[in-house]
C-alpha cells in the first residue's frame, strides 16, 4: 500500500483546386535522397504518443495554504501527489489501491490503480477532504479516516451555466448589471432578494451596444430569458457604488464578406463588420458610468486622439471618486495615463509616453496596493528595454524598479506590507538564450534584485500564497521537462518530477538540437532549432527546410520541450528542418530589434534567414544550401511567398509552402496592421491633399512665395500631437504586398488558404494568385472548403500534402501513383 501524505495548512494568509506543376511519376526508390516515408510512419505523433506522459506539474495550491496536490503520468500510470513545502515532503494524496477498490465497488465496474478515471479535483477551505468526479458521478473523499461518500450523478449543465455567467456582480453582491439585445439592465439585491431589472439605455443596436446574445429558438421549448443575456465589460468600484462600462461603435465600419459553399440546402453568405489598415471608419470607443445614487449612465469626454483606444480601465482609492484608464492614439506611438474626477469630469494626465519608430507596449498600471491608493508600477520601453517604473500615486517618477539590457514580461505578485515585488523577465542571464522566462525578486525601491530560478532553460515558476515557496517547471528544446520547489529565496528543496523519455530513446526518437547564428548584420545573434532524420548520417547531404513566422508580436522558434512536434515528423522524411528567428521578430529581445521591421512590412526578415541557414552552411557539411525549402502558416505563410518573389533571396530559397497567408495586409486587420507596419500620420494644410509630397504644393499660386510654400506643405508626422490647429490630420498606410513581386517567382510555391477564413480573408491569396497567372507563372493553389483560419479536420491532410510537396521538389521523390493520400510506398 502506499501512505498518502496529509496536508498542512499553513497559519496566514477546396474547391479542391490542386493544379501541380510536375508529372506524378515513380522514381528509383534507390537512391540516398529518396523519402522515407516508412520512418515517417514509424515517428508519427500517433506512434510515439504511446510514450509521451506528463510533462509538468500544475501549481494546484490547495487555498491560502502552501501545499499543492497534482497528478502525474509516466509508464507506471497515473499517480496523485500531495506536497507539503514545510516538511519539505512529497506523499500520495490517497492510497490509490483503496482508491480503486473503492470506486470499483461505487461504480460497479473494475479500476486499475494506475488509471484511475478522476477529475475536477476541489479540497475543502478546511483541507481535510476534497470532491472530484469519476464517470459522471460526484464523490467526495476524506482524508482523515480514507472513506469515500458518493454525491450523485453531476448535472449535465452545470459546467455549460458555469461557464457562462451573464451577471457582472458588484464586490459586495448587492447588484449586477447585464446585457441583452445591445441594452443595459441594472439589479439591486435588498435583503437578498433581486429587485426588478432596470433597464439602464435603450438605444443599443446592431454593433452599437453593450452586448447581445443569440438563441436558436426551438418551438416545442421554452427558451430560459436569461439565455439571450451576456456579461458586458463592466468595471465596478471598490466600493460598489459605481461602475464603468465601454461601448464599441461599429455601425459605419465596413462589411467583409463570406461564401459558405457547404450551406445546405443552398450556399449562404456570410458577413462581418471589419476595418482595414487606413480606412476612416473604424470602431469607436465611448466610456460611460453609472453611480448607484443616481441610477444613470453618463458618458465621459475623454476624447484626446481621433480614433483611440481605450484600455487599463480601473477605480483608485478604493472608491468611485476618481476613474483611471490609458488613451492610445490611433498611430499607437503615443499614449497618456489620465485620472477622471468624477465629481467635477475634469481630466489630470498623469504620465505620457511617445516613440518615433515602433509601437508603444503596454500593460496595466499595478499598484502596490489592494485598493489602488499608493504607488503604481509602469511598463515602458523607453529606454528601449522592458521595464517597470515606480510612481507616486499623483504620477511623479520616484524611480526604475528595474533596469538594464534585458526584458521584464509581466508581474507575478506584489507585497504591499513589505513593498517587494516577484516578476518574470528574459534576456537577463548572461550565456543563455535570451527567450528563457526567470522569476526575480526585487524591492520597491528598485534593491535587492534577485533570480529564483537558476538554470539554463525556460522556467516557469509559481509562488505559493504566501510567495515563501516556489514551484519551477524547467523546459528546452533539447532537455526533458522537471519539476522542483524551492524556498522563498531560489534554492532547490524537493525535486518532484522529471519527465521519463528513455523509452522514446529506446524507440529510436532523439532530442532536438539548438543554434546560434548571426544575422544578416554580421552582429546580432539569431537563435534557432533543429530536428534530424533519426537515422541521421553525416556522411549524406540533406535538403534543409524553415518553418518561419516572421513576427513582430512573436517568432516560430520554440524554446521548450515537444516530443511529437511536426517540424520532427518532417525531418524523417530526409530533411534538416529548423526554426530560425530574424530582427523584427520579437518584442522579447530589445525595442530596436523588435521594430526592425517598422514600416517594411513585408521584406524585413528574410535577410536574416538566408544569412543564418548559410552560416549552417558552412558549418556542416551534410546541410545542402542549394535545396532550400521554407514553409509557415499565415505570417509566416506572407513570408514563404515573399522569399521565393523578392529579390535575391528568390534565387536562395526553392520550395515554399505557404498556408492561410496574409499575404496583401492591406486587406488584413486594421489594428495589426497599422500597428506594427507602421501608420502615416499627415498634417494637410488647408487646399492641401495628403498626396502632396513634404516638397510639393496644394493648388499653389505658381508665384515661388517660400511663406505660401511653407504653409501648404503636407507634412509626415510621428504622431497626432504635432498637427497645427488650422491643418487636417489624415491617416496613411500602404503595406508592401506580396502580389506587387509575383512576376519575380521562382522556384517551386503551393499556395493554401481556408474559403471562411474570418481572420486572414482569402482575398490577399487571391490576389497573389491572379497576378502569378498574369505573369504566366507555374504554382500549386489548394482551397480548403469550409475552413476557417486553422484547417481543423484538414490539418492532418495539409500536412501530407506539404509533406509531399517538399518530397517530390527538395527530393525528386515523385511516388504518387494513386489518388488514395495513405498509400504511401
Amino acid at each position: 500500500m502506499n501512505t498518502p501524505l496529509r496536508p498542512v495548512p499553513l497559519v496566514g494568509s477546396l474547391v479542391l483546386v490542386a493544379v501541380l506543376a510536375l508529372p506524378l511519376q515513380a522514381q528509383d526508390r534507390g537512391t540516398p535522397n529518396q523519402a522515407n516515408w516508412s520512418q515517417l510512419e514509424r515517428f508519427s505523433s500517433d506512434n510515439l504518443d504511446r510514450f509521451v506522459h506528463s510533462q509538468s506539474v500544475q501549481s494546484n495550491w490547495i487555498h491560502e495554504t502552501d501545499s499543492l496536490w497534482y497528478q502525474w503520468e509516466d509508464s507506471r500510470g497515473t499517480r496523485y501527489h500531495l506536497v507539503d513545502p514545510a516538511g519539505p515532503g512529497k506523499g500520495f494524496l490517497f492510497d490509490h489501491e483503496r482508491m480503486a477498490a473503492l470506486l470499483s465497488e461505487e461504480l460497479e465496474s473494475y479500476l486499475e490503480a494506475h488509471e484511475l478515471p478522476i477529475s475536477e479535483i476541489e479540497f475543502a477551505e478546511e483541507a481535510d477532504r476534497f470532491t472530484f468526479e469519476a464517470e459522471d458521478v460526484r464523490f467526495e473523499y476524506h482524508l482523515d479516516d480514507q472513506t469515500l461518500e458518493n454525491l450523485g450523478e453531476v448535472e449535465e449543465d452545470e459546467e455549460e451555466e458555469d461557464e457562462r455567467e451573464w451577471r457582472s456582480f458588484s464586490p459586495d453582491s448587492t447588484a449586477y448589471v447585464y446585457a441583452e439585445e445591445h441594452n443595459l439592465y441594472f439589479v439591486e439585491i435588498i435583503d437578498e432578494e433581486e429587485q426588478d431589472a432596470v433597464q439602464v439605455t435603450d438605444d443599443g443596436e446592431e454593433d452599437y451596444g453593450f452586448g447581445s446574445r443569440e438563441v436558436d429558438e426551438d418551438e416545442e421549448e421554452d427558451i430560459d430569458p436569461t439565455d439571450f443575456r451576456v456579461r458586458p465589460n463592466v468595471n465596478w468600484s471598490e466600493d460598489s457604488r459605481a461602475f464603468s462600462v465601454t461601448r464599441t461603435d461599429r455601425r459605419h465600419v465596413s462589411e467583409l464578406y463570406l461564401v459558405d459553399s457547404l450551406e445546405e440546402p443552398r450556399p449562404s453568405l456570410e458577413s462581418y463588420r471589419y476595418s482595414m489598415p487606413g480606412e476612416e471608419d473604424v470602431p469607436q470607443v465611448e466610456l460611460h458610468t453609472f453611480n448607484r445614487d443616481e441610477v444613470e449612465l453618463r458618458e465621459l469626454d475623454v476624447d484626446r486622439y481621433r480614433d483611440q483606444r481605450l484600455m487599463h480601465i480601473h477605480w483608485t482609492n478604493g472608491s468611485s471618486d476618481h476613474l483611471r484608464l490609458v488613451r492610445r492614439a490611433r498611430s499607437q506611438r503615443a499614449l497618456e495615463l489620465i485620472e477622471v474626477d468624477m465629481a467635477t469630469d475634469g481630466v489630470r494626465v498623469l504620465l505620457t509616453e511617445a516613440v518615433d519608430k515602433g509601437h508603444l507596449r503596454t500593460q496595466s498600471p499595478r499598484y502596490l496596493d489592494e485598493d489602488n491608493t499608493g504607488d503604481f508600477l509602469w511598463y515602458s520601453r523607453r529606454t528601449g528595454w522592458a521595464h517597470y517604473y515606480r510612481y507616486g500615486h499623483d504620477g511623479n517618477l520616484l524611480n526604475p524598479l528595474t533596469s538594464g539590457s534585458w526584458n521584464v514580461l509581466s508581474i507575478s505578485e506584489v507585497d504591499e506590507d513589505d513593498d517587494r515585488v516577484w516578476f518574470t523577465a528574459v534576456g537577463r542571464e548572461e550565456a543563455q538564450n535570451p527567450y528563457y522566462r526567470h522569476l526575480y525578486r526585487v524591492e520597491a525601491d528598485g534593491s535587492g534584485l534577485t533570480l529564483l530560478d537558476r538554470g539554463a532553460a525556460d522556467q516557469r515558476s509559481s509562488l505559493s500564497p504566501s510567495n515563501r515557496f516556489i514551484l519551477t517547471n524547467s523546459s528546452r528544446v533539447d532537455m526533458a521537462p522537471r519539476a522542483v520547489l524551492r524556498d522563498g529565496n531560489g534554492e532547490v528543496i524537493l525535486e518532484l518530477e522529471e519527465m521519463d523519455v528513455s523509452e522514446l530513446e529506446e524507440f529510436g526518437w532523439r532530442l532536438a538540437e539548438t543554434f546560434v547564428v548571426k544575422a544578416a548584420d554580421g552582429v546580432t545573434d539569431i537563435y534557432g532549432n533543429m530536428w534530424k532524420p533519426f537515422d541521421f548520417d553525416p556522411e549524406r547531404s540533406y535538403p534543409v527546410i524553415a518553418h518561419v513566422y516572421p513576427g513582430p508580436q512573436t517568432e516560430s522558434v520554440r524554446t521548450t520541450f515537444g516530443a511529437t512536434l511536426s517540424q520532427q515528423e518532417l525531418a524523417q522524411l530526409g530533411f534538416i528542418v529548423i526554426q530560425i528567428g530574424n530582427r523584427g521578430g520579437s518584442p522579447l529581445r530589445s525595442a530596436a530589434y523588435h521594430s526592425f521591421g517598422y514600416f517594411d512590412l513585408r521584406d524585413y526578415g528574410l535577410a536574416d534567414k538566408k544569412a543564418g541557414i548559410q552560416e549552417l552552411g558552412k558549418r556542416h557539411s551534410w546541410i545542402d544550401v542549394d535545396r532550400v525549402g521554407i514553409y509557415g502558416h499565415s505570417g509566416g505563410g506572407f513570408m514563404t511567398a515573399a522569399a521565393l518573389m523578392v529579390p535575391p533571396y528568390n534565387e536562395f530559397f526553392s520550395v515554399g509552402a505557404s498556408s492561410a497567408g496574409n499575404h496583401d495586409n492591406n486587406v488584413y486587420n486594421q489594428n495589426w496592421s497599422e500597428q506594427h507596419h507602421g501608420l502615416e500620420v499627415k498634417c494637410v494644410p488647408p487646399e492641401a491633399t495628403a498626396e502632396d509630397d513634404d516638397e510639393g504644393v496644394a493648388n499653389g499660386n505658381g508665384n515661388g512665395d517660400e511663406a505660401e510654400t511653407r504653409r501648404r506643405r503636407v507634412r509626415t508626422v510621428p504622431n497626432e500631437d504635432h498637427c497645427e490647429a488650422d491643418e487636417e490630420l489624415q491617416f496613411e498606410i500602404e503595406v508592401p504586398a506580396n502580389h506587387e513581386v509575383a512576376e519575380n517567382l521562382k522556384g517551386r510555391l503551393l499556395l493554401v488558404h481556408g474559403d471562411m477564413d474570418s481572420n486572414v480573408h482569402h482575398a490577399g491569396t487571391m490576389r497573389l494568385a491572379r497576378e502569378l497567372i498574369r505573369n504566366e507563372k507555374r504554382f500549386d493553389f489548394m482551397m480548403f472548403p469550409g475552413m476557417r483560419h486553422g484547417f481543423g479536420e484538414y490539418s492532418s491532410y495539409w500536412q501530407r500534402m506539404m509533406q509531399e510537396y517538399f518530397a517530390e521538389h527538395l527530393l525528386g521523390d515523385y511516388y504518387r501513383s494513386s489518388a488514395d493520400m495513405n498509400e504511401l510506398p
